[in-house]
């Protein structure tokens, strides 16, 4: 119930060389000492000439673990969605024309509750589990949703198309950590059954600042149900754990409550337009409601799926999160190159458009526009959990396994690997030395080689997957450096090149079959050598193997 305080918006002496410049209201500034705890805004107030009716109320919630919760609740005539400035400016529910995404029951708001919540902006994946490294900068998925907005207001468009806009500063600051800034936009035009979430975030430290987001979308009834379908552009398909691999096949698919059922997760990479943008929808088992988003893979590059089966009132709900990383732990996130910095005032922006849509003409539209993105694209499913989350393997084992290569030049197994000196295809030298704290990977290859060639795809993928921080490649050949050339850029190959005319020590002069590969560890010994072709999972195994 609105407060006695509310205060009504009028239009009454707004003159007409003021209509153009947008209506703003203040709700929070804790700078200026600015808190209203109740407002309303209409349409008939300031924008008499909207197609739709439209309004924007502010209240606090009370009594339990929602008490002091501030709400402010914007209705644009056809889709409402209520804001939580308190809870890091998330959104807690969204609903049109029955249609709601929210997680949880109708009868308060409780902590873990809510539609859209952000983990971040400190790194959003699990602190590693030792004494050492578990230190405050490492919460479990960040604290940006438990940190009240310091700056709250209201943004409307006087003239056409009518944009009503929530804005809201959030400060993730410690006095010896962080100075991170989010600027939030949640924004809707009257009358559409869209809305957008905009985001920025700044590093206001004097020194570079590890970071994340992700955004948690909590989907339950009634999307979710028996014969519900996630449809989307997928490229790739990871299974979080030993759960999840065992239906990984039916990643997509709800097949509605179970009772003692694990949670099952994937990490999800997405095909996207030429214009980098992709887009994933939710819908259910009749295909006549669904919920729709786009957004750009350069922004958010990773999704993670959480599919929750358990029967319950609030239980049975699935997770859809774009984000900048996975939510694993931060030693994982950094040797895969996921963990994103910022320099100091440096920002990164990003939006997701939201759309719900009510009759089946309005899914089948959305899912032209998706298969559309999709363009015939595979999806690759992987059958087996991350290979970081389990057991290392054994050296020997690897080997035993072997079909397509041999082990090589046994004698130097365990010794230094002898320093050389090469140059690259651009004309810049690489000093093996120069690697050390870093695995190594050296393939001696050449153009013309057939095996050489089928390895290519597995080198590229393995460059894209794993950071450079934690691994060099480098690729050897003893031809002419402008044939080598031409043949790296016609193959598109990501790794780095280098060149040799006969100045390399032993053991590397001895080769005498391609491909062959040097296997250096991190200290910079020789971990293994190998001759033959070697699959994407096998030098992953090498190079994780004890």
């Amino acid at each position: 119930m609105l407060r006695l305080a509310s205060i009504i918006v009028a239009a009454a002496g707004i003159s007409s060389m003021q209509a153009a410049e947008p209506y703003r209201l203040v709700l929070t500034d804790i700078e200026k000492n600015i808190y209203k705890e109740t407002a309303e805004i209409t349409s008939s107030a300031l924008t008499p000439n909207s197609p739709s009716s439209w309004s924007v109320r502010k209240y606090v919630l009370r009594g339990g673990e929602q008490e002091r919760f501030d709400i402010i609740e914007v209705n644009n005539g056809r889709l409402r969605f209520t804001v939580v400035p308190t809870r890091g400016m998330s959104v807690h529910e969204v609903e049109m024309e029955g249609l709601r995404l929210g997680w949880g029951s109708r009868r308060g708001m409780g902590r873990l509750e809510g539609w859209m919540i952000r983990h971040g902006l400190e790194p959003i994946g699990r602190a590693d589990n030792t004494p050492e490294k578990a230190t405050t900068d490492q919460a479990l998925n960040g604290r940006i949703a438990r940190i009240p907005a310091s700056r709250v207001e209201v943004v409307v468009e006087r003239e056409a198309p009518y944009r009503i806009t929530v804005r809201g500063r959030v400060d993730e600051a410690l006095s010896q950590g962080s100075k991170l800034e989010l600027l939030t936009q949640i924004s809707t035009v009257p009358g559409a059954d869209t809305f957008q979430i905009s985001d920025t975030v700044t590093n206001l430290g004097a020194v570079e600042q590890e970071f994340g987001i992700l955004y948690r979308g909590n989907y339950g009834s009634p999307l979710i149900e028996k014969g519900a379908k996630l449809f989307g552009p997928v490229r790739q398909v990871i299974p979080i754990d030993e759960d999840a691999a065992t239906d990984v096949s039916n990643y997509n698919l709800y097949s509605g409550p179970k009772t003692r059922s694990p949670e099952e997760v994937y990490f999800l990479r997405m095909w996207a337009d030429e214009n980098d943008r992709t887009r994933i929808m939710l819908h259910n088992a009749e295909g006549d409601e669904a919920v729709s988003m786009a957004y750009s893979i350069k922004e958010l590059p990773f999704l993670t799926l959480r599919k929750n089966p358990p029967a319950g009132e609030g239980a049975y709900v699935t997770g859809l999160e774009p984000s900048t990383g996975f939510a694993r732990n931060r030693s994982i996130e950094r040797e895969f190159g996921r963990a994103a910095k910022l320099e100091p005032q440096q920002s990164r922006s990003f939006t997701i458009d939201f759309a719900l849509h009510a009759g089946k003409n309005s899914v089948l539209a959305a899912e032209d526009d998706v298969a559309r993105i999709w363009a015939g694209r595979s999806t690759e499913i992987l059958k087996t959990p991350p290979a970081a989350d389990k057991p290392r393997p054994k050296l020997t084992d690897v080997i035993n396994a072997a079909k397509t290569w041999y082990p090589a030049f046994a004698p130097w197994r365990g010794k230094p690997a002898p320093d050389f000196t090469l140059t690259d295809i651009t004309g810049k030298q690489h000093k093996l030395s120069d690697y050390r704290g870093r695995d190594v990977l050296i393939i001696f290859w050449a153009t013309w080689c057939p095996p050489c060639r089928v390895e290519i795809p597995h080198l590229k993928e393995l460059r894209e997957t794993t950071s450079q921080n934690n691994l060099a490649m480098l690729a050897i050949s003893n031809e002419r450096p402008d044939v080598v050339k031409a043949f790296v850029e016609r193959a598109e190959m990501n790794y780095t090149v280098l060149t040799n005319r006969g100045s390399l020590p032993s053991p590397y002069n001895t080769v005498s079959g391609i491909p062959s590969s040097f296997f250096i560890d991190r200290e910079g010994k020789i971990k293994l050598g190998t001759t033959g072709l070697i699959s994407l999972d096998e030098i992953k195994a090498i190079l994780q193997a004890e």
